[in-house]
């Protein structure tokens, strides 16, 4: 007899179709960045590593109400570019593919010699003047672009002067180009800008922010539920799940699979026993975290998990607070996001 499929395996993933749970007004608020006429406005998409920011902006593409016959979406991750000049040369290059594709035809030629010349260009004025204009001819020709920006984090290091964040938010901003931006990062964009050029001038440009953060109730049984499909109910076992994972939605299909898998070899549903399976994928992600919060916002961060994983709380940490719950790493409960990894903040500083 056959094993039904676990329904978990393509954890880690980004989540496509029927694999993307909930988050519908979240999905809607991106989605109106591009679906009125005219130019797509500009979102910065914020949250922590593994909450899921990559699906939400692929499932809000592929499920987008409206189809723009005149914008193509343009996706680029930042960390895969050795340097700013190959991020705008892959921009333009990427139109123009996305163009082919939309149209099954050759976009027009004026476009395909501009960006030719940005290919060519290597002086940094060249590459400015090239990428310029390229997208102030598609705005003669009433082309509109979506650029995301996916990992931006890593522009603290692609990126190597603040000439290269202007010219995004040239583009992002002047009634000349026909573009909008999307920025996806754990960090807000003015403390990489800092980092990496000293300075700031892209943040004010992306003034619209959603945050991913951790499942709600719903979203939380949707994701148990699809444990049926192999023949496993996790209803009864919800509250150990979410002791060791919260509502986070990496953690709670990576525990749900280890569930999944155990009970396909031992017929047993025992939450500890799944647990110690991926406790070293838990370890690592919780240090992550912690690790995280430590760069963003410093020992004021630190002190903050601290004083929730003891429940101890202090007005001081007020700012603290609120970006922590922001992010979704402390919940609406007043609680760091579970039970596990206020226990793993207390033992990381006793």
């Amino acid at each position: 007899m056959s094993v039904p499929v676990n329904p978990y395996r393509n954890v880690g993933r980004v989540a496509t179709g029927d694999e993307f749970i909930g988050r519908h007004d979240l999905v809607r608020h991106v989605q109106s960045a591009w679906v009125h006429p005219g130019r797509p406005t500009n979102v910065r998409v914020m949250g922590h590593h593994r909450t899921g920011k990559t699906s939400l902006a692929m499932h809000a593409l592929a499920t987008s109400p409206v189809e723009r016959t005149d914008m193509v979406t343009v996706v680029l991750n930042v960390g895969s570019h050795a340097s700013g000049d190959d991020l705008f040369r892959s921009m333009t290059k990427e139109v123009l593919r996305e163009m082919r594709a939309r149209d099954n035809a050759e976009p027009h030629g004026k476009l395909v010699d501009i960006d030719a010349a940005v290919q060519a260009a290597e002086a940094w004025y060249d590459i400015v003047q090239s990428v310029r204009d390229f997208f102030c001819t598609a705005a003669d020709q009433d082309q509109y672009t979506f650029v995301v920006l996916d990992d931006f984090d890593r522009a603290a290091t692609v990126f190597t002067q603040l000439a290269e964040f202007q010219l995004l938010r040239e583009l992002a901003s002047e009634p000349r180009f026909p573009l909008g931006l999307m920025t996806m990062s754990r960090r807000p964009i003015e403390s990489i800008e800092i980092d990496a050029a000293g300075g700031s001038i892209l943040g004010g440009v992306l003034t619209t922010t959603r945050y991913v953060v951790m499942f709600n109730d719903e979203e939380v049984d949707l994701t148990l539920a699809r444990a049926a499909a192999a023949g496993v109910g996790l209803a009864a076992v919800r509250d150990d799940i979410l002791d060791k994972c919260g509502r986070h939605p990496f953690l709670l299909q990576l525990l749900a699979n280890g569930l999944v898998e155990l009970h396909q070899e031992t017929g047993r549903v025992d939450v500890d026993a799944a647990h110690e399976l991926v406790a070293p994928e838990f370890d690592s992600y919780f240090r992550q975290l912690a690790t995280s919060v430590a760069m963003d916002m410093g020992e004021k961060g630190t002190a903050a998990l601290r004083r929730l994983a003891g429940n101890v709380y202090h007005e001081k940490l007020a700012p603290e607070l609120m970006r922590l719950r922001l992010m979704g790493v402390l919940a609406d409960d007043g609680q760091l996001f579970s039970a596990a990894f206020a226990r793993y903040v207390r033992a990381s500083h006793t």
